[in-house]
């Protein structure tokens, strides 16, 4: 199901986003706040916001999405985010790879090249049947409009298709193949890559073997709602002081020794308000600059390593190292 949102007028200087981005939704279950995170598919800097939210059985959020809201409901929702962007330049040719709901962010990026530069892309997406295709029709228009910039290949998993290559997941091997085929011969500016975990590091995998510079290779692993990415439990090693500015407001809390708390869920536990969706280490809202101290960071499926470089944690999944830690959401 897509929702578009109409944004008031007050508020649209607020909700500009980038092609790539998400919306994370807030909705109360049983007394608790639960955030869902879903990506943006329609055109940057259109009048309103389209959002895909595929029904997940169980889902909190998706279930009630499909029938409890009606037209002309309010929603309560954060402004977009998200580090999986792009910006593209005229006279590229960019490669995208994308699985299932993976499309979506990859869309907004798509029509983002169409529409504001000359370049081109080669699609690769995965299915596992024709009718599961999200998207298709959106997809099948913008190839009519564009054939020439826009190539696009479809891979199904659970169904019978005639070219070997495209029938099955997108796995190293496929990769290897479409690399030595097709892209090997193409300067290309961008990979962009959104889908499952192993989906994302096989390719991943396969264009470190053909010597691509890891620069220009953009991911974001694409998470089902309810979806856990490690069972990995650990606790704080010490006690620890934390120290939070958000919005020039600079807040203290506590994490003491042996409680399975990260900075984040100590945080909110605090009272402090501090940004965040998924949890899991995926959606990047929580991050945030370690200005001082050290943190164990359990999971990782955002950050690039220039903003490891540069300093940058994921709250959400980052333990205290230190017996002080000083973070900064404004840096």
């Amino acid at each position: 199901m897509i929702w578009t949102l109409d944004i008031p007028v007050y508020f649209k200087p607020t909700f500009i986003w980038q092609a790539g981005q998400h919306l994370t939704f807030k909705k109360e279950v049983n007394g608790e706040e639960i955030r869902r995170s879903y990506s943006i598919v329609n055109q940057a800097n259109s009048d309103d916001i389209q959002v895909l939210i595929k029904k997940v059985d169980g889902g909190l959020f998706s279930e009630p999405a499909q029938s409890e809201y009606q037209i002309g409901d309010t929603v309560e929702v954060m402004a977009p985010t998200g580090h999986f962007v792009m910006v593209p330049q005229d006279d590229k040719t960019y490669a995208m790879f994308a699985a299932g709901s993976g499309i979506t962010p990859i869309l907004g990026m798509i029509y983002e090249v169409m529409n504001n530069s000359n370049s081109h892309i080669n699609l690769y997406y995965g299915n596992s049947t024709v009718e599961s295709t999200l998207m298709k029709t959106q997809l099948a228009d913008l190839k009519d409009q564009y054939p020439e910039r826009l190539s696009i290949s479809y891979f199904l998993s659970q169904e019978p298709i005639d070219v070997d290559l495209y029938a099955g997941r997108i796995n190293a091997e496929k990769v290897a193949k479409i690399y030595n085929n097709e892209l090997e011969a193409l300067d290309i500016a961008g990979y962009y890559l959104c889908g499952p975990g192993g989906m994302i590091d096989e390719v991943k995998s396969v264009l470190a073997k053909k010597g691509v510079n890891d620069k220009i290779i953009h991911s974001e692993q694409f998470l089902s709602e309810g979806q856990v990415m490690s069972e990995k439990k650990k606790t704080a090693t010490l006690d620890s002081g934390v120290m939070v500015t958000i919005d020039g407001v600079t807040s203290r809390y506590e994490i003491k020794q042996g409680e399975d708390k990260t900075l984040l869920d100590a945080a909110l536990d605090a009272k402090i308000k501090m940004p965040y969706s998924c949890k899991a280490g995926v959606c990047a809202t929580c991050r945030c600059k370690l200005v001082e101290g050290e943190v164990d960071m359990q999971n990782n499926y955002s950050l690039e390593d220039w903003e490891l470089e540069k300093g940058y944690i994921l709250t959400c999944q980052s333990l205290p190292k230190t017996k002080k830690i000083v973070i900064d959401y404004d840096g």
